[in-house]
């Protein structure tokens, strides 16, 4: 599944209002609209790859195994998502992984998976991450947090392009 990169940096746009502000930042200001663009390329390439990945963490054995949700969905249940390949648990109770793939041009299913990923940083901030690097860990977690963190310094540096439209979804 692709989604348009205008549609991905609208959603940022439109939804970094939404994000926490961190109370003890350290280092240059937190440009949210960025950091959900910067999150969004390291995750899909700006949208390029949103397939389903699963993720062996979330699966039958795995740490964060969703028992509940496999019962329902078997290992659907065990992926990321979306233009910020938000964990399917992260998102709210009687979501459907069948949506989150294919929804009209995506722009639906993407802002879904933006207000997953909002929740998952909101929880990193309201913890007290003071940088990006404690974003990196709490959203991908500790295992590449060196190599994540240097993609994601490419990729807020990254022109976002002009919604043709603004989101209303």
């Amino acid at each position: 599944m692709k989604v348009a990169p205008e549609i991905i940096a609208a959603l940022c746009r439109k939804h970094a209002f939404d994000l926490f502000t961190p109370a003890n930042w350290q280092g240059t200001a937190l440009d949210k609209v960025r950091l959900l663009w910067g999150i969004a390329g390291v995750e899909s390439t700006f949208g390029l790859d949103c397939n389903p990945r699963h993720e062996t963490g979330y699966c039958y054995g795995g740490h964060y195994f969703p028992y509940d949700a496999s019962k329902l969905w078997g290992c659907l249940a065990h992926c990321s998502y979306g233009p910020w390949q938000v964990m399917f648990p992260h998102f709210p109770p009687g979501a459907s992984p069948l949506a989150l793939m294919w929804a009209t041009d995506g722009r639906v299913a993407a802002e879904t998976c933006l207000l997953g990923a909002v929740k998952v940083l909101n929880v990193a901030i309201g913890h007290g991450a003071k940088n990006l690097g404690d974003i990196v860990i709490a959203y991908n977690g500790p295992a590449d947090e060196e190599q994540y963190s240097a993609r994601l310094a490419e990729c807020l540096d990254r022109p976002m392009p002009e919604s043709v439209s603004p989101v209303t979804a």
